[in-house]
């Protein structure tokens, strides 16, 4: 009986490495993309649900095999959830021009309130999507020149308003909807201003067209010759493999010495922790002092971040 039962354990034993390393097969497969991504937004809840129901399992079956998988799942999704997120080592930007970004949400039932909520940041430069009807647009305008963000450029509902001369370039072939292209005179060091407003590809599109999106987006990038700073909402969460694209050319300044916070906090949204609103600057370029803020009405927190060249 003595072989039986060792040949028993021998068969638990592997039974529970199974179920603590097959979780970690994530990192293999999520590159895929595609319905991948899909489950990558959900993985806060993958990881709950994984808990409750292997422990349900395990009490039923008086096994500890199934805790197991569902303590190892948790465990790769909140490394997955996390590790994008973790504070990266950057360099001081001098000089730093401080840009905030903001999704202002269409549907603002308190726009009067917003530029205050905006102008309080002491930006250099200002940049937003989704602006409310109008009279908005105007009045932020005039609210934002009076701060000192005298120059403006807008097209639709994309906005930027700065401290700097601008003007608004060619789209390159890029959707004009979804992106403006800026040029930014700023003192010493003039760069290019990407204001992007991404589709939302659990609705609008899907994840892999919004990964072909960010090909054509890169691809612009690349063909600048100044440093270029992109801004915006991408609905794109920093667990996809659209944002591994983007944080693989450009730097996600959101991370400079410093978590990337949590942007989009609407209703039932909230708990699945999505980072869907970014600052990236070309390598060249530095970051410092991320941060986010409320936003008046909004079902978006803004981003604050100083940026230039590197010290």
């Amino acid at each position: 009986m003595e072989p039986a039962s060792r040949g028993g354990r021998s068969r638990r034993l592997l039974l529970i490495a199974l179920a603590a390393a097959v979780p970690w097969s994530w990192f293999l497969v999520r590159g895929v993309g595609g319905p991948v991504d899909s489950v990558a937004v959900g993985l806060p809840f993958v990881g709950v649900a994984a808990i409750v129901a292997t422990a349900v399992a395990a009490v039923l079956t008086a096994r500890a095999w199934p805790l197991v998988a569902g303590a190892s799942t948790f465990v790769v999704c909140a490394v997955a959830v996390l590790a994008p997120r973790w504070p990266s080592t950057i360099a001081l930007p001098s000089p730093a021009y401080r840009v905030v970004m903001a999704n202002l949400w269409e549907e603002n039932p308190t726009p009067q309130a917003v530029p205050t909520s905006l102008l309080e940041r002491d930006a250099d430069m200002i940049v937003a999507v989704e602006l409310p009807g109008p009279p908005f647009a105007d009045e932020m305008t005039a609210s934002a020149a009076s701060a000192g963000l005298v120059s403006t450029v807008r097209d639709g509902e994309l906005a930027a308003w700065s401290r700097f001369p601008l003007r608004e370039l060619a789209d390159q072939g890029l959707p004009p909807a979804r992106v403006m292209r800026v040029g930014v005179d700023a003192p010493g060091s003039p760069f290019v201003m990407y204001v992007v407003h991404g589709l939302n590809p659990l609705r609008d599109t899907t994840f892999s067209d919004q990964r072909r999106f960010v090909d054509d987006l890169l691809a612009s990038i690349r063909s600048e010759h100044r440093p270029v700073v992109v801004a915006g909402d991408f609905n794109m969460s920093d667990r996809v493999v659209s944002y591994r694209m983007m944080a693989g050319s450009l730097t996600d300044a959101m991370r400079a010495g410093d978590a990337g916070g949590t942007t989009y906090v609407g209703g039932w949204w909230a708990p699945l922790l999505l980072r869907i609103d970014h600052i990236f600057v070309d390598p060249g370029w530095c970051a410092a002092d991320p941060g986010t803020f409320t936003v008046a009405g909004s079902d978006h927190r803004g981003i604050e971040v100083g940026v230039g060249p590197c010290a």
